[in-house]
């Protein structure tokens, strides 16, 4: 069947959903980011208004029904779409609408923007630099964003001077150091949005505890294809956290098996090794995450899923699609136990050339990565480079990366809920 122009328009978006935090690690919610890219034959896709339109009422908002409620999703709205009502089509209880701080503030905009807040909608005025001549805005916004990227903490106060009379939620984007965090809090800020918390938080003395080093193992030893069925069952069963997860998991709807699965030697009968080695791999992971954020082992996940994806679609030739994704299931492990990824390697069970990719920057692997962070960060320069030394289609690059962040957001909810 030949998909739908909407279908067709939307697979050249590449999605990114970036988490919103409090300032003691809870996620707030999330903003989408979309850019399309240049492998587009419709001259249309590099128009806003159509980018957000087609991010806005596509399947991936209705795979966030599934979460928890009480997260936000904040999306940029050109000015054309707020005129033409398009915020409406998305439920007003989780919505926040962003507008430009470049937008003027018309009459008829303002009124509108107090007409969706009467609905239920929050409004957010992204990327806030100070301008003064926007007071009706600034009046009317439940939030405000400040990119904080590149600043000194005097440039921040000087911005933040210009509102310092509104009682709007402040929002710190663009934070990369945790260093930062006091100085944004003193200023008022209580939400931050930023890629700190994905990097390892570098304590002196911090070694891995015995507890990570034992999940670790039991990690090499469901890698270990030598390993028959009794030697995986003997360690997983050594592991009362694991064994535990494992059959949670495995009994949950995600499966919907007609028989309770109530030990590991019936999962392994029921399931067969390979495919009870790719379950293993996530809930191992996850009982390694600890207090960390769960947006982490999202991340992972997604990582790991959008490899293999392009490995079952050819995109990715000449690899194991199961390699690639235990490769990007495990490239955020330095962030999850606040230990360097090259103090890692040895604990991790995968061939060295693979492991070069977590280090080596002329590593075909650590390109795949790169091109991962840059579709996290939604950086479209990036994203294309990337493509270009690995030869990969943009179009089915893009359309992978939103089945794996829908596959992600499920897989999340079965394992760590």
């Amino acid at each position: 069947m030949k998909p739908g122009p909407a279908n067709e328009i939307y697979d050249h978006f590449f999605v990114a959903r970036q988490p919103i935090f409090y300032d003691h690690g809870q996620i707030w919610g999330y903003e989408l980011l979309f850019r399309s890219g240049p492998e587009s034959n419709l001259a249309a896709v590099k128009d806003e208004d159509l980018a957000t339109f087609s991010v806005a009422t596509s399947g991936f908002i209705r795979s966030q029904e599934d979460l928890d409620q009480t997260k936000k999703i904040s999306i940029n709205f050109t000015e054309k779409l707020l005129m033409q009502g398009a915020p409406e089509g998305l439920p007003p209880s989780v919505t926040v609408i962003e507008v430009l701080e470049n937008v003027l503030p018309s009459a008829p905009l303002i009124e509108l923007l107090v007409h969706y807040k009467q609905q239920g909608y929050l409004v957010a005025i992204d990327d806030f630099e100070g301008r003064k001549d926007i007071g009706p805005l600034l009046d009317v916004a439940d939030i405000i964003k400040v990119d904080v990227l590149n600043k000194s903490v005097a440039d921040i106060e000087a911005i933040c001077g210009v509102f310092q009379d509104s009682r709007a939620i402040r929002i710190a984007e663009k934070v990369e150091d945790r260093a930062i965090l006091p100085d944004l809090k003193s200023m008022g800020f209580t939400l931050y949005q930023g890629y700190y918390f994905a990097k390892p938080e570098m304590l002196r003395g911090r070694k891995i505890g015995s507890t990570e080093l034992s999940k670790l193992r039991v990690l090499q030893v469901v890698e270990d294809t030598s390993a028959g069925p009794e030697k995986v069952e003997k360690v997983i069963a050594a592991d009362p956290s694991i064994t535990y997860r494992l059959l949670r998991f495995l009994n949950s709807a995600a499966f919907g098996f007609s028989a309770r699965v109530t030990s590991i030697r019936y999962a392994i009968t029921l399931l067969g090794m390979k495919r009870l080695r790719s379950w293993l791999r996530m809930v191992i992971l996850s009982d390694l995450l600890g207090k960390k954020s769960p947006e982490l082992y999202i991340m992972s996940l997604n990582r790991g899923k959008l490899l293999e994806e392009l490995a079952n679609e050819n995109q990715i030739r000449n690899e194991n699609p199961e390699t690639l994704f235990l490769f990007g299931l495990l490239s955020l492990m330095d962030a999850m136990l606040d230990t360097p990824m090259a103090d890692l390697l040895s604990q991790l069970p995968i061939a060295e050339n693979i492991k070069a990719g977590y280090v080596n920057e002329k590593s075909t692997y650590h390109k795949y990565l790169r091109l991962l962070v840059a579709i996290e960060q939604s950086l479209p320069d990036d994203i294309s480079f990337y493509c270009k030394e690995l030869h990969l289609a943009e179009k089915e690059v893009a359309a992978a990366s939103l089945r794996s962040i829908i596959w992600a957001n499920n897989m999340h909810r079965h394992l760590l809920s």
